[in-house]
């Protein structure tokens, strides 16, 4: 049977272990977003109270009898916890929720712990991953395939962003995010969850204002992206020069292949997307400025008789006009030098020319 007194409580009933003082939820929201930059990948017991509404008592009751989770202590001997352990506390509640006892679990999960590679270190830990690791992870615009066991938590946080846009829910959608950041890496998040999500919706045809929904999630969409540029980003130098990227169309949102696109790129080179506000004249003025070497600009998809303008920008910056279409076009070069094609042989042939 299991013991009584592991099961959770009601959050607003629980205390802190660290301080030993009663924990207020009234601003959750607020509080969550506070402790989840406290550190790096890591998460303290009050963080993982309120993401899996199992009190810190509970917790440490769970570490300490049972040896369920082992989290990481400071020098402080404050508990930090992984996204691989907040993911195995939302195991141990579920298992537990379906009346298998804490002995049970313990056993099931030390056998699978010798079955299973040990995790890697946090991102903090380890050296920061060569351009060359992350071209190989984000070179395909192919969306990130999850093992048969998070294939459900991957398909219902897909349903949960669509329902969010299909409301225009910022707080739902927000939600949803910091769920799926638990437990899968940034880049997944972006490319399998977000990116994804705008795809399948734009296939979507009809659903009550369609056009501003699609606008405002790719707006949030792009927001999300330029954070994960500028983490991943190099100061610009003869190494690691500036690309930029922006859509030819003004107030164009950028769509999904779009995004995989820039994403496909970014990881081998130092990419910007350009503030959408600005004027043509403002855009180009910024480019030279920045002493941009490469600047990408995207048509619409949809208008296959769109052309670029004629003229050269001053300075050194090369100009790469870009067209995606549909399903699997291979590259074609028209004569006004607008590359057209699918998103992975553009992909293809833009890394040769930004090489």
């Amino acid at each position: 049977m299991n013991d009584p007194a592991l099961h959770h409580v009601q959050p607003a009933a629980a205390r802190s272990l660290e301080t030993d003082q009663p924990i207020d939820f009234k601003d959750d929201q607020h509080e969550l977003d506070e402790c989840v930059r406290q550190e790096d990948g890591l998460f303290p017991i009050r963080a993982v109270a309120h993401l899996t509404g199992i009190n810190p008592i509970t917790l440490r009751a769970w570490e300490r009898r049972y040896q369920l989770i082992c989290p990481i202590r400071t020098p402080s001997g404050h508990r930090l916890y992984s996204p691989e352990d907040i993911q195995k506390i939302q195991r141990v509640k579920s298992m537990s929720a379906q009346g298998m006892g804490f002995s049970q679990i313990a056993v099931l999960l030390e056998r699978e712990a010798q079955q299973t590679p040990s995790p890697p270190e946090p991102d903090f830990l380890q050296p920061p991953k060569p351009k060359a690791a992350l071209a190989e992870q984000c070179s395909q615009p192919a969306l990130f395939e999850p093992s048969p066991q998070s294939l459900g938590q991957v398909n219902d946080l897909l349903e949960r962003v669509k329902t969010a846009v299909l409301h225009l829910d910022a707080i739902a959608l927000k939600a949803v995010e910091h769920h799926a950041l638990i437990w899968l890496p940034t880049e997944v998040v972006l490319r399998a969850i977000l990116i994804e999500g705008l795809h399948e919706l734009e296939q979507r045809e009809a659903w009550p204002d369609r056009d501003l929904g699609l606008h405002w999630y790719s707006q949030y969409v792009r927001s999300r992206l330029e954070w994960w540029l500028f983490q991943n980003a190099h100061t610009p130098d003869s190494q690691h020069p500036l690309t930029l990227v922006d859509t030819w169309e003004t107030d164009r949102p950028i769509i999904a292949k779009e995004f995989w696109l820039i994403m496909s790129l970014a990881s081998s080179f130092n990419v910007k997307i350009l503030p959408p506000t600005l004027s043509q004249a403002q855009r180009a003025r910024l480019c030279n400025r920045w002493q941009a070497r490469h600047w990408i600009r995207l048509l619409n998809p949809a208008d296959t008789t769109a052309a670029p303008p004629s003229g050269r920008l001053s300075g050194t910056t090369e100009l790469h006009w870009c067209q995606l279409l549909p399903d699997e076009h291979p590259v074609n070069l028209t004569a006004s030098g607008v590359c057209q094609g699918d998103v992975s042989h553009c992909q293809h042939y833009l890394r040769k020319k930004l090489a």
